[in-house]
Order: structure tokens, then C-alpha cells, then sequence
């Protein structure tokens, strides 16, 4: 079933207020859920909201949290997310960096006591729409096996990088390893095999057996360089922001104790680096040269990171966003749970 985007949008605004969230944060979480799958990251969009919702009824995520600036030195900010869901922290997070960057130029911020957030290059992305560039990184559980080894010993940590530029920003997302766990999730539900490459069995052995894999580590991308740039991330997210990290970051389907993943941002406004319309003909020079490089054979042309998510979001808010028949069905009767409407999918 395709469903309008705006439609779509309200629909999981709503659901989220039924279940006890400000205006504010259901709305900074729609937001994201939504534009992942308008950027063809479907495992990170609306299908998140049952295990969203099942972690906040059972009091594991706070519906309405607390959300403090612990400290603040200069440019460098400490935030606590209250035990919030990752997408309102995150997005709270982002605009006080934005307004810090305004203010001095660049901002640096750390947040603990949040939760997962999906896809990050949805809020790189908006800072990015701002004039500002933008790199965000959480850590996650100890998911993947480090180069050599085999066992889950660092966390896959997500990272995104945002650059503002004429038509569309420049925006990398990815996570260290070969592929987000998700995927992995996503075929064990369908009863799909995976490719080879993709992760251990709790064997330490190569699978190919999604539910296997679930049951041992995901694998570095590129072996030592995913595995190097995972310890990294970690260390900036996990570490230097006061989270829980590694091992001890509690899995999704535990119930009882916060999770307390941590953000690590870094906001610069590019006003600060010199004339802004001078860095965007700059940039968009630069994105010209690389577009206009010659394609290799079976590719019809180059493409910069971000510019096929933006085609696709183009594409998809004029049609609509396809949802299976399944989830559709779940999030009917989490509708029905907190006496939401659910006209928009029906």
C-alpha cells in the first residue's frame, strides 16, 4: 500500500503522542522515522516503531524525558537525552549545536542517556540545510567482531558526515560494518539466507544463516579499516560522552534498564570558513567534476553520497511510501492500542 507522506508523517506523530510523547519530540521523531524511508533506508524508517513502542510501554524508554545541558565550556557542550527515544534526542541535540555554531563558529557535543536513532543522515542532513556542516556518530552494543577476531567486541557504530552545497547537501551515512544489523534482522524475519561476508555464527565460522548470525557478530567493512573506524566512533560516542559502551550496552529486547547510548557531534557553521557564497560555488564545482567523471561500464553516471536519496525522496513524496502488508497490519493495531486513527493507512 502506497501512503502519502504527509499522511503518513501525522500518522506516526499521532501514534507516538498517543503514547505518551511531547508534541515536540513525536514530531522530531516522525520526522526521521519518515524521511529514512523516503531515502530508501526502510530498515531504519516506520518499521522501527513496534520495538519503539514496546521499550516506552514497559518504561524502558522515557516518554517524556528530562533533557539537560550538563556543562558547557566555550564551543564544547556535555547534554544528557533523559533515557529519551534517540530521534528527539538527537534532533534536540543537533539544534543546540546549530545555535552554539552560530554563536562561535563551530560547536562540539557530546550526549549520553539516549536511545537508538535510526537513520543519522537524517539529522546531518537538516544541519546541512542550515549552512552548516555536520558530523553526528553514535555508538551501539558490541555487535561485530573486530578485524582478526571472532566474537561481537566493538559496537557497529553508525556515523554521518553533511555538507551543505547547491541543490542537495553532500551526505555520507553508513555504519562500520558490512552491512546494518537490521538487514540482518529483516532476512531472519523473511526467512532469507544472507551473502557471504556479512557476519559469524556464534561459532566464530562465516554464515550465511540469518538467524545464525543473530546469534554471533556482524564483520567489518573493508576488514581492519570498518574494524579501526568502528573502535573510533566508539571511543568518541561511547567513551568521551559518558554512555554505556561495548558489551554492556543492554540489547533491544531488555526491558529493564535504560540502554544510555551516547551522540557525538560536531557543528560548523560555514559562514565561519569564509563567504558563503563563495564555498558554494566552491562546492559546487567540485560536485560538478565528480559527476562529470566518466562512468564505468553498466553505470549510467556518477553519482555523489546523498544525490540517490535525494532522488528518491523527490520521487517518493510525489508517490507516496510503499509499506508492506504486514507492518501496516501492526501498527493498525498499535493504533487501536492508544486510540489513534488510523485512516492514513487504510
Amino acid at each position: 500500500m502506497l501512503v502519502p507522506v504527509a499522511e503518513l508523517r501525522g500518522f506516526v506523530a499521532a501514534l507516538l503522542e498517543g503514547l505518551g510523547l511531547p508534541e515536540q519530540h513525536a514530531d522530531d521523531t516522525a520526522q526521521a522515522l519518515v524521511d529514512a524511508d523516503l531515502s530508501g533506508r526502510s530498515t531504519h524508517g516506520v518499521r522501527l516503531l513496534p520495538p519503539y513502542a514496546a521499550r516506552l510501554r514497559e518504561g524502558a524508554i522515557a516518554a517524556a524525558p528530562e533533557l539537560r545541558v550538563l556543562s558547557r565550556t566555550g564551543a564544547v557542550s556535555v547534554l544528557d537525552g533523559g533515557n529519551g527515544l534517540g530521534q528527539a534526542v538527537a534532533a534536540w541535540a543537533v539544534r543546540h549545536s546549530i545555535d552554539v555554531a552560530r554563536e562561535l563558529g563551530a560547536a562540539v557535543t557530546t550526549v549520553r542517556r539516549s536511545n537508538h536513532l535510526g537513520a543519522l543522515g537524517s539529522f546531518t542532513r537538516l544541519a546541512a540545510e542550515q549552512g552548516m556542516v555536520c558530523f553526528l556518530t553514535q555508538n551501539t552494543r558490541a555487535n561485530m567482531a573486530a578485524a582478526g577476531g571472532r566474537q561481537a567486541a566493538v559496537g557497529n557504530n553508525p556515523f554521518s558526515f553533511a555538507v551543505p552545497a547547491p541543490g542537495f547537501p553532500v551526505v555520507l551515512d553508513l555504519s562500520c560494518s558490512a552491512v546494518a544489523r537490521s538487514n540482518i534482522d529483516l532476512a531472519a524475519e523473511r526467512g532469507e539466507s544472507i551473502p557471504e561476508g556479512w557476519a559469524l555464527g556464534p561459532d566464530g565460522r562465516p554464515t550465511t544463516d540469518a538467524q545464525q548470525a543473530l546469534l554471533g557478530a556482524v564483520l567489518p567493512f573493508a576488514g581492519h579499516k570498518g574494524s579501526g573506524l568502528a573502535v573510533v566512533m566508539g571511543a568518541l560516542a561511547g567513551v568521551l560522552s559518558g554512555a554505556t559502551f561495548g558489551a554492556a550496552v543492554p540489547p533491544l529486547a531488555d526491558y529493564s534498564r535504560e540502554r544510555d547510548l551516547g551522540h557525538f557531534l560536531v557543528v560548523v557553521d560555514v559562514r565561519a570558513l569564509g563567504s558563503a557564497d563563495d564555498l558554494a560555488e566552491r562546492m559546487d564545482r567540485y560536485v560538478g567534476e565528480i559527476a562529470d567523471s566518466a562512468p564505468a561500464p553498466g553505470v549510467e553516471r556518477v553519482r555523489v553520497p546523498g544525490e540517490a536519496a535525494d532522488d528518491r525522496r523527490r520521487e517518493l513524496l510525489q508517490r507516496g511510501i510503499a509499506l508492506p502488508t504486514t507492518l501496516l497490519d501492526t501498527l493498525r493495531a498499535l493504533a487501536d492500542e492508544v486510540a489513534v486513527p488510523s485512516d492514513a493507512l487504510r
